[in-house]
């Protein structure tokens, strides 16, 4: 296990400052890791998942434009409870909790702990997820999401699609179909964080204000409650707006580029670099997800990264993963776009395919 202290806190203030201090404990029996499988998790399963109530706490973030933006993320705590709480009825299926759960149970107590091929931080909000979404931000005007389909690869709290999702539930319904997709190695992680910050982030933007009225919506409790009649305004909000939503968990290399309908106008990962024996994977997803084989223009995708730029102690960085990109099979180039050089260096990255 190995674990990284550079996170953003998810008390109620957001923490700024960086710990250099880093542990690299890899598991023994790493090769023994049977690695997770490409899943599908559907949507509607999900919301029926939840609890009825979920609690949440504002993140903010910078943006390149100027300005601040406020987004919802499920509090950890309130993960916690969910799981718990499940089986609380029932000693003998809470004695025999799966594996999974078990784990999403450990680690939403430590979410900064990361165990390749068991846990691989989804849970936690890290920093240059924000980094990606304040870039986002400033090439909206060059580059408009709505109508484009997206991929986030690595998503966890899934903070670049809440901005992306934030931005379309602020504009005027359109005809365009946007379509966004969303991994992450866990499904937990999908279960308990992403699906939930999408739906807060939704019920807090203007597409959710009529919504929220007959709700006899005032001042933000910071609690949300799951009802039917919630689950089926989200539902007819997703089609009002022309957005299709879909998730994935497992492993990069069984992900299935074939089964998700074409390929991608907007290809987003942050924070996954930092361990070199997944490069190669996460390599070959973005060239497929972009058609690099294909005879599109360059100009016609993104595919952007954000990372930070040493991985203390584990081994990863940018250094690796634009050596791995330029190695791949017929390679491609990697550009810094945005970086920040005081403090632990981050950088967000435009990589073009040959």
């Amino acid at each position: 296990m190995f674990k990284f202290n550079f996170d953003v806190e998810d008390d109620t203030e957001q923490s700024t400052n960086v710990n250099h201090t880093t542990q690299n404990q890899e598991p023994t029996s790493l090769q023994a890791v049977v690695p997770d499988a490409f899943t599908e998790l559907f949507l509607a399963d999900a919301l029926n998942s939840l609890p009825s109530k979920i609690s949440y706490s504002p993140i903010t973030i910078s943006l390149a434009s100027g300005g601040e933006l406020s987004l919802p993320r499920r509090d950890l705590f309130d993960a916690r409870f969910q799981l718990i709480s499940q089986n609380a009825d029932d000693p003998d299926a809470l004695e025999q909790q799966s594996t999974n759960a078990r784990s999403a149970l450990h680690f939403l107590d430590a979410p900064s702990d990361l165990v390749p091929l068991v846990y691989e931080g989804g849970l936690k909000t890290w920093e240059c997820s924000l980094d990606l979404a304040s870039y986002l931000d400033g090439i909206s005007s060059q580059f408009d999401v709505s109508g484009k389909r997206v991929l986030e690869i690595g998503c966890g709290t899934s903070i670049p699609s809440l901005y992306i999702l934030h931005q379309i539930f602020s504009s005027p319904p359109s005809q365009n179909q946007t379509h966004i997709h969303l991994q992450d190695y866990n499904a937990s992680v999908l279960e308990l964080v992403t699906i939930p910050n999408i739906i807060l982030t939704w019920y807090l933007s203007e597409a959710a204000e009529t919504y929220r009225k007959s709700e006899e919506w005032a001042d933000p409790p910071l609690e949300l409650n799951i009802s039917e009649s919630l689950k089926d305004t989200f539902h007819q909000s997703l089609t009002t707006y022309g957005v299709h939503l879909r998730f994935f968990s497992g492993s990069w290399d069984t992900f299935d580029l074939q089964t998700l309908g074409g390929n991608y106008n907007l290809v987003l990962t942050s924070e996954t670099i930092y361990r070199m024996e997944s490069l190669p994977s996460l390599a070959t997803i973005m060239r497929g997800a972009c058609n690099a084989e294909g005879s599109k223009d360059v100009d016609d995708y993104l595919c952007i990264v954000a990372a930070k730029v040493l991985y203390f102690g584990v081994g990863g960085g940018v250094a690796e993963f634009v050596r791995c990109i330029r190695d791949l099979d017929k390679g491609g180039t990697v550009e810094t776009v945005w970086e920040k050089t005081q403090g632990v260096e981050r950088r967000v990255m435009s990589v073009k395919w040959n």
